[in-house]
């Protein structure tokens, strides 16, 4: 409803504070609204600058419709609620000491884990804003990314500049035993595909690695390694598996700086070996030379295979992934700095966006 975009246009941090956050116009077809294809219209519902820094990542916790965090790289985690009632931020998450690159949710929505520029790795509550937990890197180096062990939520795996994959169990906040694994470059992105099974890394230096990894203790194997984008880098990394006849097989979405958005297919090793490899099925042009952009699926794949993107001209790019031509099916407008960030919440209703200049924008979806 109107009444309910209007109520989406802030944040409001306390309920005591000043409202009247600056507002970014959206370029579109008519008032308030994107015309796209297929993929329903996503006018823009709230506007907030988070933070004068850029937002690194944004995620709804798992099977929640109206919980999004937020990292910037001013140092702090942003958790936000958007309903009911105004939209506000929760907590602001305060404690490392350089900037945020990573976060994550863990399945039961009770710890968000995140990894930060100053060589840490915080466990936080999002409940009451308290740092549970901080595990500092052995070798001193920058923590770049962060996934939790999908079958295990007290494992979490860590990426480094210092080219290393780590396993860390975040109850005891030691490294897992035999889980270690290095990469050829600085570790820019981690997934784990849904059985929690393979672990993808990817790296400064264009390729992307496969671990096996047991989810019991955190051991990791080297299982195959794939140069995707000589001389450039793998800036995010998304598994899914697809619910299609057309498509039955598991994908692994890439963002391959520079410019290419890639889409897939992941094979059985046909020696038996159990390694995973990668055969590409699609390619799709970004505009994306320096800054770490991120991609995702659509979470509802009912009736389209999408996938979502930010750019680096300030938009948000949709995909349907199953079409060999004319695969972009909408485009939003709003932001006025390159799209770092995309997520969408459980439904498909909402889907939000982070840029370099610190604003996230929550796109509400109407259906035609």
């Amino acid at each position: 409803s109107r009444t309910t975009l209007d109520r989406m246009e802030d944040f409001e941090e306390d309920p005591r504070g000043s409202r009247g956050h600056r507002r970014s116009l959206s370029r579109s077809s008519g008032p308030g609204a994107i015309r796209g294809g297929g993929l329903g219209e996503f006018p823009r519902g709230l506007t907030r600058p988070l933070s004068p820094s850029p937002v690194r990542k944004v995620q709804f916790a798992h099977d929640e419709r109206h919980l999004l965090a937020c990292c910037s790289l001013d140092g702090t985690l942003s958790v936000c609620r958007l309903a009911p009632g105004p939209p506000a931020v929760l907590r602001r998450l305060r404690g490392h000491g350089a900037g945020v690159s990573d976060f994550a949710w863990s399945l039961s929505n009770d710890v968000l884990v995140s990894t930060s520029l100053d060589g840490t790795l915080r466990l936080w509550d999002p409940a009451d804003g308290r740092c549970i937990r901080r595990v500092p890197d052995p070798d001193g180096a920058a923590l770049l990314c962060c996934a939790f062990q999908p079958l295990n939520n007290n494992l979490t795996v860590v990426g480094s500049a210092r080219h290393m994959v780590r396993v860390v169990n975040i109850s005891t906040g030691k490294a897992a035993r035999g889980g270690t694994g290095r990469l050829p470059g600085r570790v820019l992105a981690l997934c784990f595909d849904s059985p929690g099974r393979v672990l993808w890394a990817g790296d400064d230096r264009g390729s992307v690695s496969s671990f096996l990894c047991d989810p019991g203790t955190g051991r990791l194997t080297k299982a195959s390694r794939v140069l995707v984008q000589a001389g450039g880098s793998i800036t995010s990394l998304s598994a899914r598996a697809w619910a299609s006849r057309e498509a039955p097989d598991p994908s692994l979405l890439v963002n391959a700086c520079p410019d290419r958005l890639l889409l897939f297919r992941v094979v059985e090793d046909e020696g038996g070996s159990g390694a995973p490899g990668l055969r590409l099925r699609r390619s799709f042009p970004t505009r994306h030379r320096e800054q770490p952009l991120r991609s995702c699926f659509c979470p509802l794949m009912s009736f389209r295979q999408g996938a979502c993107v930010g750019d680096e001209d300030a938009s948000v790019h949709f995909f349907d992934v199953g079409r060999a031509a004319r695969a972009t099916v909408n485009t939003l407008q709003g932001h006025g700095a390159a799209v770092l960030a995309v997520a969408f919440n459980c439904d498909e209703s909402l889907l939000a966006s982070g840029d370099a200049a610190g604003t996230v924008i929550v796109w509400r979806r109407q259906h035609a």
